[in-house]
């Protein structure tokens, strides 16, 4: 009886989903581990209508995801392909796109189940529940928790064994969701975990893991000294080591600190499990060099520990960015964006790596150019700074025009700086132009369009000139914007600011409130503030708009002093708000920081702006051009 009422869910939650993905078909119907599949998907939902070329992805799940281009042929007004799943395969998804753009299917995304006989393979729901929750972000989708946490009782109700390998998983993500059951279910799940008896050093830390997520922390730490009682020599002491290597300031202590973790790594199976984070222990111990400015130390644990390849040439390009920045040692500067950068290059035309698993070939490509296109910017900007502008341009050029398209506003203003010096305003302006038209400028660009255009016309008409550039972007965003627009109840929440006063979103109605959240450690969250405090400067005597920033996910004990110092050493006048136990961040579903929500005088939330693209111009526009289409309905 009990058997047929799990079977019945199972046929309810496929056919829920069948609907919502209707227009991809495939054959077979239960299609077996290691079989071949062929799918016919119709453009639809974000593609309707698309006249372009429509691009087909498959994720392959089971042990680790992969990802690879499916070759589509056209049938009518469809896309048909085949694909080949491997025994160890138990889930599939896809993207399908067209010039970037996904169809997500209303946020359901397209999926196929792999199956073990009649029954859906073991681990396939707990793959869907990884789609719903990271992987989906992949093709364009949003985290969903909610599709995420019944993906995982599905799975549980097939095959009950696996819950407790994936216990605190599903109850932290049951916690996201049920919010109000959550801390009785997390009390009961304990109790059970404690009946069944703590046999080793997984259960305990298991238990500990169980208290934190109950917001229990005298009993997580109770539980934790307790483990390293009774397990003295356990895997504990080897993360505690590898935090003690990461904290370690001493260059010589961290140099021998690092060795005897490689020793431990290469001869204890015990530490095989921090084998794949080689890498990051040595770029951690030669980026301690290079934060003491000693680049003699750098070159000796570059080859001491042959650091070469990718890891090399990011740290090149890293150094050398930094030292044009600061003007100091430009020829090192030079040197080692040189070998970043022909190495990118290289690397993008003839790929030596292999292609990272969860990146299809078309992926890796563009992977590859962006990394190019990146460590090309910093070359141009270093022979800039060494007044070798017709050696930087062709690296600008390609960088931000040919790669970039123009995308990048920090790349672009690496053009203009160099462009100005090698060609005529008359080919030079045109283009800065449509940086300046495409909201793709920064107050550097700005300022070399002014330049020429005193240089050749009355001074006094440049601000006109300039306004109907920036209109024609304006215009452009404001009806990309309204596609946009949102209009969902935004979470209540009452916070302490940094003077102790209560703060309730309640208390703002009647103001276009926008939200920030950030946090000290958070460097795009500190890049975004220049042009955030401008934002704030401009509104300040608006009584219809007000700017809170939400500090969220900070460390430390005195989360208050820290948030504090940082306002106060930046001289920002910003209205801080603490969120220090992260509710109000789980209630507004914030993946990533700096996050920003533009809330209307009702209380709905209307936009929503995740990260910070580099350029403050660009900030400004966009949040400007939110704010006006809030407050003018």
């Amino acid at each position: 009886m009990q058997m047929k009422f799990l079977f019945f869910i199972a046929i309810l939650f496929s056919a829920a989903h069948s609907f919502a993905q209707k227009n991809l078909k495939y054959t077979p119907e239960h299609p077996q581990a290691g079989e071949p599949i062929t799918i016919t998907y119709t453009p639809a939902n974000d593609l309707m209508g698309t006249k372009a070329t429509v691009e087909g992805v498959v994720y392959t799940s089971g042990k680790g995801t992969n990802a690879q281009d499916i070759l589509l042929k056209k049938s009518g007004n469809a896309y048909v392909g085949t694909i080949q799943t491997d025994t160890a395969d138990n889930f599939v998804f896809f993207g399908f796109s067209a010039e970037g753009n996904f169809d997500k299917a209303n946020n359901e995304g397209f999926w196929i189940q792999l199956y073990d006989g009649s029954k859906v393979k073991k681990g396939a729901n707990l793959s869907l529940s990884m789609f719903y929750s990271s992987y989906g972000r992949s093709v364009g989708l949003d985290a969903n928790a909610d599709k995420s946490l019944k993906a995982m009782e599905e799975e549980f109700k097939l095959y009950p064994e696996l819950k407790s390998d994936n216990l605190v998983a599903y109850l932290r993500t049951l916690s996201q969701v049920k919010k109000e059951e959550a801390p009785s279910i997390l009390q009961k799940e304990i109790e059970d975990f404690v009946k069944k008896g703590l046999k080793d050093e997984d259960s305990y830390a298991t238990l500990r893991s169980l208290y934190s997520l109950a917001k229990l922390p005298a009993q997580a730490n109770f539980i934790n000294t307790v483990l390293k009682e009774k397990f003295t020599d356990g895997k504990w002491t080897i993360n505690d080591a590898a935090q003690k290597y990461m904290a370690e300031k001493d260059l010589t202590k961290k140099e021998s600190m690092l060795d005897e973790m490689l020793s431990n790594i290469k001869m204890n199976p015990d530490w095989k499990s921090l084998e794949l984070s080689v890498p990051f222990f040595i770029s951690n111990l030669a980026n301690a060099y290079v934060a003491k400015k000693d680049f003699d130390g750098l070159k000796s644990v570059i080859q001491k520990y042959d650091i070469k390849g990718q890891p090399l040439a990011q740290l090149y390009n890293s150094v050398a960015w930094n030292l044009q920045e600061k003007d100091e040692d430009l020829k090192l500067a030079d040197e080692f964006s040189e070998k970043a950068t022909t190495w990118a290059k290289n690397e993008w035309k003839k790929p030596t790596g292999e292609k990272p698993a969860m990146q299809n070939e078309r992926a890796w490509e563009k992977s590859r150019a962006r990394t190019y296109s990146m460590y090309a910017d910093t070359y141009a900007m270093v022979q800039y700074k060494l007044g070798n502008y017709k050696k930087g341009f062709p690296y600008t050029e390609e960088a931000a025009l040919k790669l970039g398209k123009g995308e990048s506003a920090d790349q672009n203003n690496t053009y203009a700086l160099l462009a100005s010096k090698v060609l005529s305003p008359k080919k030079y302006v045109p283009q800065l132009e449509k940086f300046v038209v495409n909201g793709k400028a920064t107050s550097q660009i700005k300022d070399l369009l002014k330049e020429a255009y005193i240089k050749k016309n009355n001074a006094a008409g440049f601000d006109d000139y300039l306004a109907k550039l920036e209109r024609a972007n304006y215009l452009k965003m404001v009806e990309d914007l309204k596609k946009s627009m949102l209009n969902n109840a935004a979470p209540q929440f009452t916070l302490l600011d940094l003077d102790g006063k209560k703060v309730s979103l309640s208390d703002l109605k009647n103001k276009v409130v926008i939200v920030d959240f950030w946090a000290t450690w958070c460097g795009p969250c500190i890049a975004s503030f220049p042009g955030m405090q401008k934002m704030v400067t401009k509104y300040k005597d608006d009584p219809e708009v007000k700017f809170v920033f939400v500090d969220t996910w900070e460390n430390g004990n005195n989360k208050e002093k820290a948030a504090a110092a940082f306002m106060s050493e930046n001289k920002y006048d910003f209205h801080v708000l603490m969120d220090n136990d992260n509710k109000v961040v789980e209630s507004f579903k914030v993946e990533g920081i700096p996050t920003k929500f533009v809330i209307d005088k009702k209380g709905n939330t209307r936009f929503k702006s995740v990260g910070y693209s580099g350029s403050d111009d660009s900030l400004m526009s966009e949040l400007t051009a939110m704010i006006d289409l809030v407050k003018g309905e």
